[in-house]
């Protein structure tokens, strides 16, 4: 009991503190340890897109740096390892948990490598015939 209520006390830690620096520097390619190439498949096989997307846009967002969680290898590998032994930790996280014997620290940073090559850049509003319609159509019903 006491292992569990050290383990949640650790997330949210970890959780608030991770958007609170935020506004810290991202990481750099130099202070990425892993593979991306070997943790895109990881990421696939692991079932990763079906939350997160096949490029980081999906339930839960990973590019362009938007989650806490991905500001450092060593934030990344405790919110997967503070978890393993409770699935969910707390009632708003609904992530797997990723304990060293399904998932080598090696197999998460290559993951990690991965998920930091994730940007999201849509297209603007004005370059798609469409979403210019709509807004042309927004401006045009709007009162004066």
């Amino acid at each position: 009991m006491i292992k569990i209520l050290i383990s949640t006390l650790l997330i949210s830690v970890v959780s608030s503190l991770a958007s609170t620096v935020l506004k810290a520097a991202p990481a750099t390619p130099a202070m990425i340890s892993g593979n991306a190439d070997k943790g895109e498949a990881l990421y696939y096989n692991h079932g990763c897109y079906a939350c997160h997307g096949y490029n980081g846009i999906g339930k839960h967002n990973l590019a362009n740096d938007v989650s806490g969680i991905m500001m450092s290898e060593a934030v990344y590998l405790i919110f997967l390892r503070a978890r393993s032994e409770l699935n969910p930790p707390l009632p708003t996280q609904r992530m797997p948990h990723y304990p060293e014997s399904s998932l080598s620290d090696q197999e998460a940073l290559d993951i990690y490598a991965y998920i930091r090559t994730f940007k999201d850049t849509p297209p603007e509003a004005e370059s798609n015939a469409t979403m210019r319609a709509i807004i042309n159509s927004a401006q045009s019903q709007a009162p004066q």
